[in-house]
């Protein structure tokens, strides 16, 4: 496996297949955010030969942040190290570039499981809550909670 730029129209396609699969954690809403995303912003595959197995979409918040805005990864991959070293390369492509702050933003409903799950993931990897606010008004479907890691915890 290995981790590159998304480069065609087709892989941001089958990025948004992988996410219209995964309802539990993405919505209507969700998915027309993704679709704008995947075009305008920064997208980079984990991929076996040719084939998309999940993605990562980042955005530079300014010279020294960037968001990490949607990570997926083929149902029947999760829990296989896809997110994992989607994750490492975008902190490695993050650290080159100067940016000192990796933040992410998830769900802060804490009753809903499938994202217990996600919150896992990013603390086991190094990522610390720092806050829970209030909706975003494009994200009025849940309350996301702050994620964020420091240079000198991980990058």
């Amino acid at each position: 496996m290995r981790v590159r730029e998304a480069k065609t129209e087709t892989e941001r396609e089958v990025c948004l297949r992988i996410v219209r699969n995964l309802p539990e954690w993405f919505n209507e809403a969700g998915l027309r955010a993704i679709e704008r995303d995947l075009r305008r912003e920064k997208t980079f595959v984990a991929v076996e030969g040719n084939e998309v197995l999940g993605f990562v979409t980042v955005k530079s918040l300014n010279e020294k942040a960037v968001e990490i805005l949607w990570v997926a990864v083929r149902r029947e991959l999760r829990g296989k190290g896809v997110g994992t070293e989607l994750l490492h390369f975008v902190e490695g492509w993050a650290r080159e570039r100067g940016f000192e702050l990796l933040v992410v933003k998830t769900s802060g409903d804490l009753s809903y499981k499938p994202y217990d799950e996600t919150r896992r993931f990013y603390e086991r990897r190094g990522f610390i809550r720092i806050a829970l606010v209030d909706s975003y008004p494009e994200w009025r479907w849940f309350t996301p909670s702050v994620w964020e890691t420091f240079k000198d915890t991980f990058l």
